[in-house]
């Protein structure tokens, strides 16, 4: 009787219903939070976008949408990794995991690229614009499902950091430019950019990959060092997948751009130039930062300790007297 009470209490407890509460996953608030942080920067970055083309014309007007290409791809990609990270967080006990991220992921493409062609224009390099950055939030929908879950959240989290610092840095460029060396000539501003953009590479892959790691660190437990090694190098991946979707799609609209002047397309050239090799800086110090970080927590496991060995002065087991009495 005993064994069969067991035996149906086991049962009724595995078919009962998970407990909110009680379960930690779904206490977490984190992933809702990231995405609606990444929301609120897709907004911004397709508000100021459309403030700078709105005040432009012709040439400068398709300068500006090509410039502002690689931000507004890269934070769609990031917003849809976000979206569909939250949705297969919420939903992934009734429908699967891909199927959520996609979704989310597929539903954030759409609404940005009607909010383009809607607040730019229906151009064909528009259209193209468009397209692209609804394929890059298709993508981070996808890329949203990967395991173990926490990766996609920690990416999310390390280039969101990596924006709040970009964001800083533009604010202060001028003020910087001069603390790098920048006077009046051209070859001192170009040398004083070149050293900022190299030293914000850098000083970004640290933000990113402390903050990867710090959201990886309660969420990871049991896991070994390749997954520290990949939450530190996601939001760097991010950014470098952004950029390549941002030239494949946007090829069209920079052809249109540089076609006015060999200095634009100097301009944009060096601009894709150091979009990638921001991202790949960020990459590689935010992987190597994560790995650090987790490098630091280890401890030398302890010897095994040997098997007591009986003392001489043991008491005998059948007196209970010391034996070297």
């Amino acid at each position: 009787m005993s064994d069969q009470g067991s035996m149906m209490s086991a049962d009724e407890t595995d078919m009962a219903p998970a407990d909110p509460a009680a379960d930690g996953v779904r206490r977490d608030w984190t992933p809702g939070v990231l995405a609606t942080l990444a929301m609120a920067w897709l907004a911004a970055v397709l508000w100021s976008a459309h403030k700078a083309l709105a005040a432009s014309t012709g040439v400068l007007a398709l300068n500006e949408a090509a410039l502002a290409l690689p931000t507004v791809v890269s934070a769609g990609l990031v917003t849809g990794v976000a979206v569909g990270f939250a949705a297969a967080h919420l939903l992934g006990r009734r429908i699967p995991r891909i199927a959520a991220g996609l979704g989310g992921g597929l539903l954030t493409g759409l609404v940005v690229a009607a909010l383009i062609l809607v607040g730019y224009g229906t151009t064909s390099a528009l259209v193209a614009l468009a397209a692209g950055v609804g394929a890059a939030s298709l993508l981070g929908g996808a890329i949203s499902t990967v395991r173990p879950p926490a990766l996609a959240g920690a990416a999310v989290a390390g280039a969101l950091a990596w924006f709040v610092l970009s964001l800083l840095a533009n604010g202060f460029a001028s003020r910087l430019l001069t603390v790098f060396g920048a006077d009046g000539s051209t070859a001192s501003q170009a040398n004083a950019a070149h050293r900022l953009t190299l030293t914000l590479s850098v000083a970004g892959g640290l933000v990113a990959g402390l903050v990867a790691y710090r959201y990886l660190r309660p969420r990871a437990e049991g896991q070994r060092w390749p997954t520290y090694l990949a939450g530190g190098a996601g939001p760097g991946l991010l950014l470098l997948l952004a950029d390549l979707v941002a030239l494949v799609v946007g090829a069209r609209l920079r052809s249109l751009a540089a076609a006015s002047s060999e200095a634009d397309r100097a301009v944009l050239s060096w601009f894709n130039t150091v979009g990638l090799n921001t991202a790949m800086v960020v990459l590689f110090v935010g992987a190597t930062t994560a790995m650090i970080a987790f490098g630091r927590t280890l401890r030398p496991e302890t010897e095994a300790e040997s098997p007591e060995t009986e003392s001489p002065e043991t008491e005998s087991p059948e007196t209970g007297r010391d034996q070297t009495s």
